[in-house]
């Protein structure tokens, strides 16, 4: 409401209709309706479900918005799979499939140009390139693993963190970026995590959260050269949580949160300094898909459990100011 203390203390204005563009605590008499109106009341961020996914799965890699989404890849426990699927903001269709099956694998894009890299089994180093058609195999990562993050679009994307795909299984910090045709090496995350939220552009995203191995609530930031730790989540949360957005507005759902070893609804929202807690998930999950942008973004799929999968969806909406009558209930 402070954006309107530059006119507090004036008479209230008598107009015909409402104002085209109110300032937050503005109040106006609309002589039209015969209601006292207010501008600014908050509403909340909320998730509302969507049309479930035709096949259960997790640890899939994903592209696109919340009208036009993509997930590839991912888990169907025991087994994995190389299904893909498209949404429209409603439905769920059946696409051509990948040609390397995996999960724990990462992707960038959109629903009609989207990358998928890394994953398991076997230790992948696998690149595939989506034209809204089919998938081509194209230039491979240097560094096999599992569990990474990814972020940007596909002639641009970026992968990072992640884990080796055989003893000692460490967490790790490369970093790499892909040009549209290879993959090189870029600087390394501060902290080595595994199963983290990931998302942003190649030259501007978030790492959150993972596994280090001990579960971490910290989070990097990377200006497209170098990595810098940004401020923490209010949880720890690992076992690949939803992420969406910039590294200004962003959001991280779901996940296993620490202590405890709890199978999360909970959901954080970030606006380039802090972050705070908006609505819960109404199916607790972690290694969902997920799509931006922070303020409409998707949760798909994920497992509620160690041999439960879900195929269930959630849209979020993000928090928004309206115009309210002034009454006296």
């Amino acid at each position: 409401m402070a954006s309107y203390n530059t006119i507090s203390g004036l008479k209230v204005k008598y107009l015909s209709a409402d104002p085209a563009n109110p300032e937050d605590g503005q109040v106006w008499y609309n002589s039209g309706t015969g209601n006292l109106r207010v501008d600014g009341m908050v509403l909340a961020g909320s998730w509302a479900s969507g049309g479930n996914m035709n096949q259960n799965r997790s640890f899939m890699g994903d592209a696109g918005t919340q009208t036009a989404a993509l997930g590839f890849g991912g888990m169907i426990n025991p087994a994995t799979t190389n299904a893909s699927e498209s949404y429209d903001g409603s439905t769920w269709t059946t696409t051509p499939t990948i040609n390397t099956t995996r999960t724990q694998i990462s992707g960038a894009g959109t629903q009609t140009a989207a990358l998928a890299f890394a994953g398991t089994p076997p230790g992948s180093t696998a690149t595939e390139s989506w034209n809204g058609s089919s998938w081509t195999a194209v230039n491979s990562m240097n560094t096999a693993r599992q569990g990474t993050s990814g972020s940007g679009t596909q002639p641009a994307a970026l992968v990072f963190g992640g884990q080796l795909t055989a003893p000692p299984w460490a967490a790790l910090t490369a970093s790499e970026e892909w040009d549209g045709t290879n993959w090189t090496s870029g600087n390394s995350l501060p902290v080595a995590r595994n199963a983290a939220a990931g998302f942003g552009t190649q030259t501007a995203s978030l790492a959150a959260a993972g596994a280090s191995p001990a579960t971490v609530s910290s989070v990097d930031e990377y200006d497209g050269t170098n990595w810098t730790a940004a401020p923490s989540m209010i949880n720890a949360r690992r076992n690949r949580p939803g992420g969406s957005g910039t590294t200004t507005s962003g959001i991280v759902f779901g996940g296993v949160v620490d202590p405890g070893g709890t199978t999360s609804n909970e959901t954080e929202q970030y606006n380039g300094t802090s972050w705070s807690s908006t609505a819960t998930l109404g199916t607790a999950r972690y290694g969902p898909g997920s799509a931006s942008p922070a303020t409409a973004a998707l949760c798909f799929g994920g497992s509620t459990g160690p041999t439960t999968t879900v195929a269930a969806t959630e849209e979020f909406t993000g928090a928004s100011t309206q115009i309210k009558n002034i009454t006296t209930s």
